[in-house]
């Protein structure tokens, strides 16, 4: 080895125990760089397919279930407009009635 390559590697040395957080990370990367490179085996795709299904039928269960719980809330929220119209409704015939009784006792 010559002297400009072990200082080269001295110092990655040194580096590398400064920042052992780095040198994971880095790890990590050139693993996910790989791991995407690398084609997909048959086996794989037959091992990992069912879970993959699995995960977005759970999603998907999850989504329309948070909708429906979300949409009862807003419909919790606001007034009940059948009740409202019944109420008004029944507002405007007693209102009818009394004006109806007033003017046959004039």
């Amino acid at each position: 080895m010559t002297s400009g390559t072990r200082r080269k590697t001295k110092s990655a040395a040194n580096i590398a125990s400064e920042n052992p957080v780095a040198l994971l990370a880095g790890g990590v990367a050139l693993g996910v760089l790989v791991g995407v490179l690398l084609p997909r085996a048959a086996k794989e795709r037959e091992l990992l397919e069912p879970v993959g299904r699995k995960l977005a039928d759970r999603a998907s269960e999850t989504v329309k279930a948070v909708k429906e719980t979300g949409k009862a809330e807003i419909e919790g929220l606001l007034p009940n407009r059948d009740a409202t119209k019944d109420k008004v409704s029944q507002l405007i015939e007693n209102v009818l009635e009394a004006a109806k009784g007033a003017t046959a006792r004039a």
